[in-house]
């Protein structure tokens, strides 16, 4: 009978590429949550996804890598939560407010921010996130509200995501330090009421 650790290496020959990459992205994940960019090291990640350190490298090529592939996995998460409201034509901008803040809250500005400070960050797919989809998408809702023949500018469309990003960013790296909540739970009726405030100044904006 094969032993515990003969099957675990069994495992391991039978994974497949995407399948071993995937449990690279999810340790990784998980790491980072609990330690943040500067304690994520390739040999804990290798071992909780059980997989060999090389293995890593051959997916990712470093460590940067391996943070830079985080960062997408979250703005591809990001970017198909609000295509998918905004393609549904919300009533209201609050709509699209709680998915954009849980994405940067949930890891990925602090993952920007480690790009930015280690030199690291570069703008499109493997670095920070270029926003022009959303943007797309959120002139095309801004059409569709405003009727048939009325122009809407598109750089305002733009003005309002950038602006929507920083909000988010900032909220995610500052926003508990300055709500200053008693406990958890006051932290999280805090941080709601000021995503449905945010989400309430932009649907008076864009239905002006």
């Amino acid at each position: 009978m094969p032993s515990a650790k003969s099957t675990s290496k069994n495992k391991r020959i039978r994974r497949s590429p995407a399948d071993a990459r995937q449990l690279i992205l999810e340790a990784a994940e998980a790491g980072m949550a609990a330690g943040g960019p500067a304690g994520l090291r390739l040999q804990e990640v290798a071992k909780a996804a059980g997989v060999s350190h090389p293995t890593i490298l051959h997916h990712f090529g470093s460590r940067e890598g391996l943070i830079q592939a985080l960062n997408l996995r979250s703005v591809e998460h990001l970017k198909s939560e609000l295509l998918k409201v905004m393609g549904a034509g919300p009533s209201s901008s609050e709509d699209a407010i709680a998915p954009l803040f849980a994405a940067y809250r949930g890891g990925l500005a602090q993952r920007m921010v480690w790009l930015m400070q280690s030199g690291a960050a570069a703008m499109g797919p493997a670095g920070l996130p270029t926003l022009d989809e959303m943007v797309l998408a959120l002139q095309a809702l801004r059409e569709r509200m405003a009727g048939p023949g009325v122009p809407v500018d598109i750089a305002d469309t733009r003005a309002i995501v950038h602006l929507t990003t920083i909000a988010a960013f900032g909220d995610a790296i500052l926003g508990k330090r300055l709500r200053r909540a008693p406990s958890a739970e006051d932290e999280i009726t805090e941080r709601t009421k000021f995503e449905i405030w945010f989400g309430e100044m932009l649907n008076v904006y864009m239905k002006r």
